[in-house]
């Protein structure tokens, strides 16, 4: 495995996911599909969540990838990461979630676009517009339900002061326990697996660790590619 495809969030442009590209092997090829992109163009909800998948497969075809490649994302990242994953399993060499959001309410969505305006003017912050399209098109979405049928590998963490990524991380694997955590410079201590998830707990670390620490980002990720 030796490239990575990672999905953004509802909040952030793809661009938050350079300096966890720059931490990455050198020879690794990296795609971060824009997403909000794929929404822009009048689509209703349904086919929204489709064009979000259709994006992810025209950036692999650009960069010419036809092995499988490793898929990441957080927070909401994830619903449509575990539905690229599902619909496309050959593509996928493994499954890489951080915070991940599992579903979004229509009362969530609101609350959620509110907080876009609020963070607006921060580094990779996403246009209100396009982040209000995105939840738009993952709003009822079921991706627990997709997620417990997946067949790909695939490893869920969660920074501990992230209660929602926690919870839904503790719901993917089943209830598993972390036989250990994760340093937050990065270096893998242990972690368990069951209900075929990897699971681990980044200590002391908010939900947008992969922003302000991503080359302890960049070494969960190396170190589960390397068991793949």
């Amino acid at each position: 495995m030796n490239a990575v495809a990672f999905v953004h969030s509802h909040e952030r442009t793809p661009g938050v996911w350079r300096a966890v590209a720059d931490h990455l092997p050198p020879h690794w090829a990296v795609v971060a599909p824009d997403l909000f992109a794929a929404v822009r163009t009048g689509h209703d909800a349904a086919a929204g969540g489709k064009a979000m998948l259709a994006q992810i497969n025209r950036d692999l075809a650009m960069m010419g990838l036809t092995e499988p490649v490793l898929v990441v994302a957080e927070g909401t990242g994830a619903i449509a990461a575990i539905q690229y994953a599902a619909e496309y399993p050959g593509r996928v060499a493994g499954l890489f979630l951080s915070g991940p959001r599992l579903h979004v309410s229509r009362a969530e969505a609101v609350r959620l676009k509110a907080g876009v305006r609020i963070r607006r003017g921060q580094d990779c912050a996403a246009d209100a517009g396009d982040a209000g399209r995105y939840l738009d098109a993952i709003v009822g979405v079921d991706a627990a339900g997709v997620a417990s049928e997946l067949s790909v590998p695939r490893m869920v963490v969660a920074a501990a002061k992230d209660r929602g990524g926690m919870k839904a991380a503790t719901a993917l694997k089943n209830g598993a326990a972390p036989r250990n955590t994760v340093n937050a410079v990065g270096t893998v201590e242990g972690m368990a697996a069951d209900a075929g998830w990897e699971y681990g707990v980044v200590p002391e670390a908010s939900q947008d660790w992969y922003a302000y620490a991503p080359s302890a980002f960049a070494a969960w990720l190396t170190d589960f590619a390397g068991r793949l």
